[in-house]
């Protein structure tokens, strides 16, 4: 075999000048671009991560829920809840839909509340006795499970005791 043949397989017009496969070139660079898209939608936000804010006010109180809307799967996250009080809230509880816990890792709340108890896939935080003109910021880490692609449902309510103040309803996205 002379040095200017080329390996036994591959031919000159074919695989060196591309002949017959000029279409290909523009589906490689179609895959290229696609590949190159998502890290670009991420930093757009598509993806989630970035906190939206829902506000609720009542006479009472103003509920503040600052979480993202959308995540992807496997992202630790925080949820900040804020409770300001108008009036005396003699037993603050915030009840948590089944969306916050489901499928998602809870990793921990600051501060922690005086009693937890869970009914009919909500969770039920109480903070006890909350003084009128109170600042009541609440922190919650999260982590998306890496199966937990959909659409969760993720309300919050404030009650004072049995009594209930007001809900923020919200939907947490998961991307896969």
């Amino acid at each position: 075999m002379a040095a200017h043949d080329p390996p036994i397989g591959v031919g000159r017009d074919r695989h060196l000048q591309l002949r017959g496969r000029s279409r290909y070139v523009w589906v490689r660079r179609g895959a290229l671009l696609l590949f190159g898209a998502v890290p670009i939608l991420a930093l757009l936000n598509v993806f989630g991560q970035a906190n939206t804010t829902d506000r609720a006010t009542s006479a009472n109180a103003s509920l503040t829920v600052e979480s993202p809307s959308h995540v992807r799967s496997g992202l630790i996250f925080t949820a900040q809840i804020t409770v300001r009080t108008m009036d005396d809230v003699k037993d603050m509880r915030l009840t948590l839909d089944r969306g916050w816990f489901e499928s998602v890792t809870f990793n921990g709340i600051v501060p922690q509340p005086s009693n937890e108890s869970a009914s009919n896939g909500r969770i039920d935080f109480d903070f006890g006795p909350v003084p009128a003109n109170t600042r009541f910021p609440i922190w919650i880490s999260l982590a998306a499970n890496p199966t937990n692609a959909g659409r969760h449902p993720q309300a919050v309510t404030l009650s004072d005791g049995e009594s209930e103040i007001m809900t923020i309803h919200r939907t947490l996205r998961v991307f896969p």
